[in-house]
């Protein structure tokens, strides 16, 4: 009786950290306390930052605060990009993850917006697979609309900042979810792809003029959970520590 009880408590615990998940990348603004740049790269688990741009106008990345632009929750020291002026400005940052997700891995990140983009203008975020881009999260024109893969995800008007994640439950399959800008609901649904996703890309392309239109991203991560053998492994080194402990 005395081992039943100890493999069960084992099994449980083992249960009780596979609901735990661990985490395999982490980044945010606050370690770049030497400036954002192509190739500079924080945290751990992504690989080194890149940028492009073109167009004319006034385009670039920074470190900044959110509560620049009135955003809340999100850390005061995130990534943001500004693209305005003529000639259709564009700034992209493009980061890949180290591994690609694993199913049942989740990539995470803080978005904050505050103006809408402004006639013509977008900023947002692309996430990639090996086969291309997978996803668009956008914020377009002169609208508040939050467009994912081109549906309005029906956030209303807001400052706090959103935390979107990004669950590969299969090898074609991403579960979504987000909590909405003014604090009142959030969002999810499943998003059929064609590969695991494998990085990203920022963008802001021709906002419409005053600082309060770029956007911010902060508090990158994936995050993921044992794999089911090992805790099956584990689970019997608890029934065999229980054995030990009963002799």
């Amino acid at each position: 009786m005395t081992i039943r009880i100890l493999g069960v408590a084992t099994l449980a615990a083992c249960v009780s950290m596979n609901a735990h998940a661990t985490m395999v990348a982490s980044d945010n603004g606050s370690n770049y306390s030497g400036g954002w740049t192509s190739g500079s790269n924080g945290g751990f688990g992504f690989g080194a930052w890149s940028f492009s741009s073109y167009g004319g106008g006034y385009k670039g990345a920074f470190i900044g605060d959110p509560a620049n632009i009135g955003v809340t929750g999100m850390g005061s020291s995130a990534f943001a990009l500004y693209a305005n002026g003529s000639d259709t400005p564009t700034m992209r940052a493009y980061r890949y993850f180290s591994n690609s997700l694993g199913v049942g891995e989740s990539f995470s990140f803080d978005w904050g917006v505050n103006w809408t983009s402004g006639f013509g203008g977008s900023k947002g975020i692309k996430l990639m697979s090996g086969n291309g881009t997978e996803i668009n999260l956008y914020n377009n024109g002169n609208s508040d609309q939050i467009l994912l893969n081109g549906q309005d995800v029906g956030f209303g008007y807001g400052t706090n900042a959103m935390t979107w994640t990004f669950t590969q439950t299969s090898a074609t399959t991403i579960a979504v979810t987000a909590n909405d800008r003014d604090g009142s609901g959030s969002f999810s649904t499943t998003i059929n792809v064609t590969g695991v996703l494998s990085g990203f890309m920022l963008e802001a392309q021709g906002l419409g003029g005053g600082g309060q239109r770029e956007p911010y991203y902060n508090n990158f991560t994936i995050t993921g959970v044992p794999a089911p053998g090992a805790m099956a492994l584990m689970g019997v080194a608890g029934l065999v520590a229980g054995r030990r402990r009963r002799a």
